[in-house]
């Protein structure tokens, strides 16, 4: 992909500022992972001090805390979608970016997962977006509860002289809601849920659902492999009802592997639920390594085989995924995109307990906006070229904007989403404080069924140097252009030409940077997680990037 000016040489590093005191993780960060065998067990991370960082590696050694290089294979049988990376625009031409308000973060926590089983991060598997919004920046919650707190920064960029990077954030509120819940487990009994522990993270995520429910919610189970196993489907019924409970526990792998069918039921017992209980909010859960081999394999074949045509009390389909080898992105993502809900992945069941506890649970069962989309209006006065970092299969046609479209996101009560932006201001325009640009949202109120808008201004200090700039930007920046630079290893063109040591610089860069926050932050299972991954992201381009050319 083209770009403006290539990396320039990090800001020096002058030490960080006195230390602000220790953040708690307010639950945006990693999960716990310890396994019904006991806590995991990493390799000691040996950070990369400010002043060293990662460098490239000598003939036959790796980067510092890299002793242990990752597995060379990618798993078997694992699908995920080439997006592309977006290009910059100039705004003379176009200044207008459209895109869908999604906050998943599961591509985030399935490259955790890979490095931690010794594999090598499929650049594929990368959404930035999703990295991005994996971590907790502590936005302050709104005033209003009908509106979201919308901020904006910016700052000289990281790595592109000349370049600067904009950080929009959107906090939607706390809402409370007594709605009761219409909850369809849709589980897959197929042979491929036999490997590792599948079963029984979704066992226990299930159970922990059902545990979770209170007398005015409702429960439903399915059952499907090839077909749908008939003697284990229970309707709704109340969550402390035996038969539910024993349903889930006899969840067991067995033959081939039919979505469509399980879907198709959950959906007509989801219906069947709503038309008895129109004032409650309905979930179609489906629970999976998402490896479809009979019937419909495709997403929207599969959607198309379930419709829901009620769009002002809808369905709202969320996936979670299990599984390393023999495991299908691409469904469980795209399912979840076009069925107004969202995409987890669970890797053992702890974090199945933690994710479905009463508390997460609930805060995640009540919708705050359906249908949200964001579009941002950069000033070509101001701005000479922008590019959106991430969200390249979450961009929309901007007509369609003004329109509610099922596939826009459903954002959850509470929800944060941070937008990045690298752009290229014009010349004279490159000191002090102005607006940039207009972000404007819209959503469909869960409520009422009725459509809001909101505005706000997109400014900040163009003088402002990254290594002053708020700490939690510098953490979402770093996340967020390790995770873009490091999916061009993927290219989106077949046989094009890949720029290897250019993106071990900019991985080797950002792991100094994000070493620099270690005391700003405290003392955070998600910063060491972070530092982890971004290492063996840093080796797998340094083993790709051409031989220095120099004798061992």
């Amino acid at each position: 992909m083209a770009r403006p000016p290539g990396p320039a040489p990090p800001p020096a590093a002058g030490g960080p500022p006195a230390a602000a005191e220790p953040v708690a993780d307010a639950g945006g960060g990693v999960a716990g992972r310890a396994t019904d065998d006991g806590p995991s067990v990493a390799e000691p991370l040996a950070i990369p001090t400010p002043e060293t960082g990662p460098v490239a590696p000598q003939a036959g050694k790796h980067p510092p805390g890299l002793d242990h290089p990752p597995r060379p294979p990618q798993p078997a049988a694992t699908t995920f979608e080439n997006y592309g990376r977006t290009p910059f625009v100039e705004a003379s031409t176009d200044a207008i970016s459209t895109f869908s308000l999604d906050a998943d973060r599961t591509s985030y926590f399935l490259a955790l997962t890979w490095v931690r089983n010794g594999y090598t991060v499929e650049p594929d598997s990368v959404r930035a977006e999703e990295w991005i919004n994996a971590f907790d920046y502590g936005y302050a919650l709104p005033g209003d509860d009908r509106r979201f707190a919308v901020t904006s920064e910016v700052a000289r960029h990281p790595l592109e002289a000349g370049q600067h990077l904009v950080r929009i954030a959107l906090q939607a509120p706390e809402v409370r809601d007594d709605a009761p819940l219409n909850v369809t487990l849709v589980l897959d009994a197929s042979g491929s849920m036999g490997q590792g522990n599948r079963v029984a993270i979704a066992r226990e995520a299930a159970e922990t659902i059902r545990r979770s429910l209170g007398a005015r919610d409702r429960i439903a189970v399915v059952h499907f492999t090839g077909d749908v196993l008939d003697a284990y489907t229970i309707e709704h019924s109340a969550p402390g009802d035996e038969d539910v409970a024993s349903s889930i526990g006899r969840l067991a792998p067995h033959g081939s592997t039919n979505v469509q069918a399980g879907l198709d039921l959950g959906v007509r017992l989801a219906a069947a639920a709503r038309l008895e209980r129109p004032g409650a909010y309905n979930y179609v859960i489906l629970m999976s390594d998402g490896v479809a081999n009979v019937d419909a394999t495709d997403p929207f074949a599969i959607l198309e085989g379930a419709p829901d045509s009620d769009s002002a009390n809808p369905l709202r389909l969320i996936t979670i995924g299990v599984g390393i080898e023999n495991y299908n992105d691409v469904l469980l993502e795209q399912l979840a995109q076009h069925g107004n809900g969202w995409y987890r992945y669970l890797d053992d069941a702890a974090q199945a307990r933690e994710t479905f506890r009463r508390e997460s649970w609930l805060a995640l069962s009540t919708p705050f906006a359906d249908q949200a989309r964001a579009q941002v209006r950069w000033d070509p006065a101001v701005v000479q070229a922008w590019r959106i970092v991430g969200y390249e299969n979450r961009i929309t046609p901007d007509h369609t904007f003004e329109q509610d479209r099922r596939e826009f996101s459903e954002l959850p009560s509470g929800t944060a989403t941070t937008v990045l932006y690298e752009i290229v201001l014009n010349e004279g325009a490159r000191d002090g404080s102005a607006r940039l640009g207009r972000v404007d949202l819209r959503w469909v109120d869960p409520s009422s069924g009725e459509s809001r808008s909101q505005s706000a201004e997109v400014r900040g200090y163009r003088d402002a140097s990254f290594a002053g700039s708020d700490r939690y930007f510098r953490l979402a920046a770093i996340v967020g252009l390790a995770a873009d630079r490091y999916s061009a290893l993927s290219p989106q063109v077949e046989n094009q030409a890949v720029d290897h040591a250019g993106i071990f610089d900019d991985l080797s860069a950002l792991s100094r940077e994000l070493a620099v926050l270690r005391e700003l932050l405290g003392s955070l299972e998600a910063y060491d997680d972070a530092q982890f991954l971004l290492n063996r992201l840093t080796q797998v381009a340094a083993e790709r990037a051409p031989a220095s050319g120099y004798s061992r």
